[in-house]
């Protein structure tokens, strides 16, 4: 029951997201996309992906209760957007800001979020909270747009600006907190956060651990594939689409990349009902990196409101070298629901 259940859900919501994109005006220009191509083929992912510069973080506490600061700074790569290029997030921290972080990288189209419940549970764990609007979403929406309106889009070019920008703007973020003495990085990616978080595995030494939950990895499926998604496909060329991810594919599919951060800390968990971070995806890079992964029940969508994936997602957060399957912290069902 539960697995139809998460088809269908999955379902309607795709559709409806999918007839949105579909009454926008984006397209991808081929000419821009094979100049973008072009660019990019000439670089490494180190240099692709790499602080050009250094970035001042203004990190500024703007509540006593419960105790928050708010970091902001000029992203590395401007996109041409005012509100999208200044980068904001938050630290509702449990100890003092040396201590081990948890940086999260939330899914596409997450709008305001109140952290506070997820930054307690965290806290339980050992961790600080860090949270990071990633690019075109919450506060860096641009005026007259909701929160991942561009982020994700039939122009091509544009999309893949907004992961690159992603991960170096996590990269900037991740410098500053380790600034602060904290040596205990992980990622806790959902989604899209997945995906930003996969390549962030590939290019930041910084990160400890990395949980990434449903991480879509396999964009390219997204784009030439999804039955959900076809209005992605609308105004760009075949061979354009297929083009780009065989030229760039050691750039934006993680599963033919090595990791810098230790396998053994990788801990991958898909959903066996998931229809765009696919059980097979999440498989595959498993196999390639040779790090962990679980497959649980539900689809992308109600996965996260099973009290079996938080368990094991705080599990898998406390500061520790290893920690077998199967280990999990006690929570009340009654508290999944008031997550994020």
């Amino acid at each position: 029951m539960f697995r139809l259940y998460s088809r269908r859900v999955d379902r309607r919501i795709f559709s409806d997201i999918n007839h949105w994109l579909a009454q926008r005006d984006d397209f991808t220009d081929s000419e821009e996309l094979r100049r973008f191509v072009r660019n990019a083929e000439k670089t490494s992912p180190e240099e692709f992906f790499s602080l050009s510069k250094r970035t001042r973080v203004e990190l500024k506490r703007t509540s006593e209760y419960p105790l928050t600061y708010t970091s902001r700074f000029d992203s590395p790569l401007p996109s041409g957007y005012e509100e999208n290029d200044r980068v904001q997030g938050e630290c509702l921290p449990e100890y003092p800001l040396s201590s081990p972080a948890a940086i999260l990288l939330s899914g596409w189209l997450e709008g305001a979020s109140d952290y506070s419940r997820l930054a307690s549970w965290v806290g339980r764990c050992g961790r600080n909270l860090w949270a990071m609007d990633l690019p075109y979403h919450m506060r860096r929406a641009p005026q007259g747009t909701r929160s991942g309106e561009l982020a994700i889009t039939p122009d091509l070019v544009r999309t893949l600006k907004a992961v690159r920008q992603a991960v170096v703007d996590a990269r900037v973020l991740i410098s500053a907190i380790w600034e602060l003495g904290s040596r205990d990085i992980t990622l806790l990616g959902f989604s899209l956060g997945g995906w930003v978080g996969s390549l962030l595995a590939l290019s930041e030494p910084k990160v400890s651990k990395a949980v990434l939950v449903t991480p879509v990895v396999r964009p390219d499926e997204l784009f030439l594939n999804s039955p959900f998604f076809s209005s992605l496909r609308e105004g760009l060329q075949v061979g354009d689409r297929t083009m780009v991810f065989n030229q760039l594919r050691y750039l934006f599919l993680p599963v033919h990349g090595t990791p810098v951060v230790d396998p053994r800390h990788i801990h991958l968990i898909g959903a066996h009902e998931d229809p765009l971070a696919t059980p097979s995806s999440v498989n595959e890079l498993s196999s390639s990196w040779g790090c962990k992964k679980e497959i649980l029940s539900g689809g992308h969508i109600t996965l996260y409101f099973t009290p079996r994936l938080w368990q094991r997602i705080f599990t898998l957060l406390h500061p520790t070298s290893f920690i077998p399957f199967g280990t999990s912290v006690v929570m009340r069902s009654d508290d999944v629901g008031q997550i994020g």
